[in-house]
């Protein structure tokens, strides 16, 4: 069991990719109930006003470095073993490994277009991977005790979840012990990323940990709000002492 780390009024789970695709496949092999959300300077700085989705973060198995800034932040706290690790790219690799695990796959959020397109491609390049369901994000507050029991029916070891931020958040905060699925994943915009309606960074710039930086570019939504809470986030980072641990 991968034990998580005090982050400031959050916290964060240590290692890289390969430890935590271990975990993840020990988690699926026993049929629990577990979830990552993946920690991004927005949410970390969303968190400090909204309970709720500060609640989310901390009482999931597994919070992620979704981004350098976060990396560096937990290594000025002196937690040196925690690496970067994108939520796409962690989704990623449970995709390449879901062939031959025979892992049930869930897809939940983006409009339906895009969805589709996603399916289709996730098959051509994750070597056809078992798609148990898939359901797109375009729902009403009475369609969620439906959605949770399609979900459940389809019998999934794995839920990516591809709401806005936080409805993400506040779903796996108020539904995750109705779900019967081992594990479940925020991946946000990963899902438009498959489709092809949105694009990664070159690899130089997600190799310098700057996609985030790149993203803001031609996401407008993004941009705002990278500007909106990027800058009380570097406040709180400069402010913070370094700490060896």
């Amino acid at each position: 069991m991968i034990e998580s780390h005090e982050l400031g009024h959050l916290k964060i789970t240590p290692g890289g990719v390969d430890d935590l695709e271990q975990q993840i496949s020990a988690w699926i092999a026993d049929k629990g109930s577990h979830a990552c959300i993946p920690l991004n300077i927005t949410k970390y700085e969303m968190a400090r006003d909204d309970k709720k989705l500060a609640d989310a973060i901390n009482n999931v198995d597994m919070v992620v470095a979704d981004g350098m800034p976060i990396q560096w932040l937990a290594h000025k706290n002196g937690w040196k073993n925690v690496e970067r690790v994108t939520g796409v790219e962690l989704a990623e690799r449970l995709l390449s490994k879901a062939k031959e695990n025979n892992w049930r796959l869930y897809f939940f959020g983006a409009n339906p277009n895009n969805l589709k397109n996603a399916l289709e491609n996730i098959k051509i390049q994750f070597n056809d991977p078992i798609i148990a369901g898939a359901r797109d994000g375009y729902f009403k507050g009475g369609d969620i005790p439906d959605i949770i029991q399609d979900i459940n029916n389809s019998k999934p070891d794995i839920l990516f979840l591809g709401l806005g931020l936080p409805q993400k958040e506040y779903f796996i905060n108020d539904h995750l012990p109705k779900l019967d699925v081992p594990f479940c994943i925020t991946v946000g915009g990963a899902i438009d990323i498959w489709a092809g309606a949105k694009k990664r960074a070159p690899a130089m710039v997600q190799k310098l940990g700057l996609e985030w930086l790149y993203r803001s570019f031609y996401d407008l939504s993004r941009s705002a709000l990278i500007f909106r809470y990027g800058f009380s986030f570097l406040k709180d980072f400069l402010s913070l002492p370094r700490r060896n641990k």
